[in-house]
């Protein structure tokens, strides 16, 4: 048994095959171009990313027995967002990447109207361009022929993961999780529903967006002419920071992950209780069960762009100040090969610093969300056992 997951990123897009004791056994990478049209501008063509998808599947599929796959799981970067013909599938614009700053005047002048409190207490975050509602409200206010075909119910809006899914299904299906769409400024993070009031604010129609399904759980099957000739449950949703939680294995709270490629994003989980913001570390949601249970995690970034290992390790040390601090702190992403690294991080932060043999752990955390959702793990107890460490450091040192 084992399962196909699809993690969307940057530069690329990337598959892999999980196995039930949690190895990864084939790998396949298709690079995505970005596109700069403008200063600050990041674009990508939604169809190389349906192809660059496809590409990197099929190279997974012909180093493993495609009679052993159970399900397939998706992730994707959270602020990217899309639009698509729902009869056609094709795209009018390209995508806006979750880098683009072009709304920084629509961020600008929502603050000055006082709206940022508001949507702090409602959605967990400032107003900032990455956030995908302020580029839906930059469409609608400079490509007004497009966005009319949004209103009238032609065109379509999504997130990365539900735009795949589009593709997947033969455009039979438009939905995300809670854990995408809490970073489009668009969902009320208490209920975990899309919110009618920011909806307003940023002018876009709630029948545009994506149906909220939950994180784990069989939502459809993919298309067989559509999707290399596979027939898989769709069985797990999650946005790429979430689903490297979900990877670690970080299902309790107080668990906590630090992603280290060459930044840092640091995430805990703490229950189903809403929290507040605490420090540099911002509410968000992590995932949502089968049952509707909604877990939520603290989450926060570090650019790491001119910073040097020691000042990195230093800053998530003080976010983690705001909170308990966790038994042992997992990391993953490319930095974290780098043995000096961990050292350091579980040195500056005081806790054991616990590195796992997958560092990709955005597709893992997939795997392990649709492999759940099918069946294939019984429980968040086996994934546990599935989650494999490859070296513990100890801080001021003692390494095992």
């Amino acid at each position: 048994m084992s399962v196909l997951a699809i993690d969307a990123g940057t530069t690329g897009v990337t598959a892999v095959v999980v196995e039930r004791d949690g190895r990864v056994v084939a790998t396949g990478h298709q690079e995505l171009a970005r596109h700069s049209p403008a200063s600050g501008w990041v674009e990508h063509a939604p169809e190389q990313l349906w192809q660059a998808t496809l590409g990197a599947v099929r190279a997974v599929l012909g180093r493993v027995d495609r009679a052993t796959l159970e399900a397939v799981g998706v992730t994707g970067r959270r602020g990217t967002i899309l639009l698509w013909d729902r009869e056609t599938l094709g795209s009018p614009r390209p995508a806006i990447g979750w880098q683009d700053r072009r709304t920084a005047q629509v961020c600008d002048r929502l603050r000055a109207a006082g709206h940022e409190d508001r949507l702090a207490e409602l959605t967990g975050l400032g107003l900032d361009p990455s956030c995908s509602g302020t580029k839906l409200a930059w469409i609608a206010e400079h490509e007004p022929h497009t966005w009319a075909l949004v209103e009238s119910g032609r065109y379509a809006v999504g997130t990365v993961d539900s735009y795949l899914v589009t593709r997947m299904t033969r455009g039979t299906y438009h939905v995300t999780d809670v854990s995408n769409a809490c970073r489009t400024l668009l969902l009320d993070l208490g209920s975990g529903d899309w919110s009618d009031e920011l909806c307003s604010l940023f002018g876009v129609p709630r029948d545009a967006l994506p149906d909220l399904v939950p994180s784990w759980g069989e939502v459809t099957t993919t298309d067989r002419r559509s999707f290399l000739d596979l027939s898989l449950p769709i069985a797990g949703l999650a946005g790429d920071q979430q689903a490297a939680l979900f990877g670690q294995a970080c299902f309790d709270e107080g668990d906590a992950r630090c992603g280290y490629a060459p930044g840092a994003a640091v995430l805990t989980t703490v229950g189903t209780t809403l929290p507040r913001a605490r420090g540099g570390l911002l509410p968000t949601a992590g995932w949502r069960s089968p049952d509707g249970e909604l877990t939520y995690a603290l989450e926060g970034a570090l650019p790491g762009c001119g910073m040097t290992p020691e000042a990195i390790a230093s800053e998530v040390r003080d976010l983690l100040a705001a909170i308990p601090p966790p038994t042992a702190l997992r990391v993953d992403g490319a930095a974290a090969a780098d043995d000096l690294r961990c050292q350091l991080l579980a040195d500056r932060v005081g806790v054991p610093v616990e590195r796992p043999t997958v560092l990709e752990t955005a597709p893992l955390g997939a795997a392990f969300l649709a492999g759940l959702g099918a069946g294939v793990w019984s429980s968040t107890d086996q994934l546990r056992h599935a989650w494999r460490l490859d070296r513990r450091f100890e801080p001021a040192g003692r390494a095992d």
